[in-house]
């Protein structure tokens, strides 16, 4: 009850500032299922935004594009939103930008090949076993073993990719989002014998605002906190098979 008080208040509060009319707000978005699935414009983000919308009043214009314009296009003022960021992924871009409260999490898991499993409580149980990974992405937890050459790491252009090598037993393990391994085991057959493991990381994500509309922040807070209070956000997520 005290947080369904406080989302109405918040409500309450954010309609009544000024400027907190509806409006247009321009949305970057990637092709990564199942948060953003650009064949048919559908996925969670895009199921969130349109609820967001029917209580804020606001249009969010989405539109798909390559992922490193996305931050360009941010840092010059010509997108408003990212969503599913968790700042401290961008606090050293020339606009780290502003964020809403959490509405969901980035989660990486261990995910092995069946009858491979085992536990991974902390990096070091990684040490002397090749692990695939995607390509690009940092991985500060394993960085140190895997420069001092304790882990191989095998990369993969993407998650996708990597369950793929799974599945033909090219790789024992790999790190992979929790999501993504979720929702491709609802969608095929030949991905439900994996088995997932431990947590490797969990980062709580957010709206990322352009600065120039952080007075419109707390309107958009208020519809989040009401639609995690509802029990709508994680429905979304049940939708596409994830349950973080």
């Amino acid at each position: 009850m005290k947080w369904l008080i406080k989302t109405f208040a918040l409500l309450f509060l954010a309609y009544s500032l000024p400027g907190a009319y509806a409006a247009t707000f321009s949305v970057g978005f990637y092709n990564y299922p199942p948060m953003m699935i650009e064949d048919g414009k559908t996925g969670i983000y895009q199921d969130i935004f349109d609820e967001l919308g029917k209580l804020t009043g606001d249009t969010f214009d989405v539109q798909y594009y390559p992922y490193p314009r996305i931050s360009l296009l941010f840092n010059a003022g010509q997108l408003d939103i990212e969503p599913g960021v968790y700042p401290g992924w961008v606090h050293n871009q020339s606009v780290p930008g502003v964020f809403t409260v959490p509405f969901g999490k980035v989660v990486d898991v261990m995910v092995f090949a069946p009858g491979k499993s085992f536990p991974v409580k902390q990096p070091e149980d990684l040490r002397g076993k090749s692990v695939g990974l995607v390509r690009g992405y940092a991985y500060p937890d394993l960085a140190a073993l895997i420069n001092a050459g304790l882990i191989d790491r095998r990369n993969g252009l993407n998650e996708e990719q990597l369950l793929e090598m799974l599945t033909k037993s090219r790789f024992d393990q790999v790190v992979a989002n929790k999501a993504i391994v979720q929702y491709s085991m609802v969608k095929m057959a030949k991905y439900r014998h994996l088995e997932i493991g431990d947590v490797m990381s969990s980062f709580d994500v957010s709206m990322r605002v352009h600065p120039k509309h952080e007075a419109w922040l707390e309107k958009l807070d208020a519809a989040i906190l009401e639609l995690k209070q509802q029990g709508v956000i994680e429905k979304i997520y049940a939708k596409y098979g994830v349950h973080l």
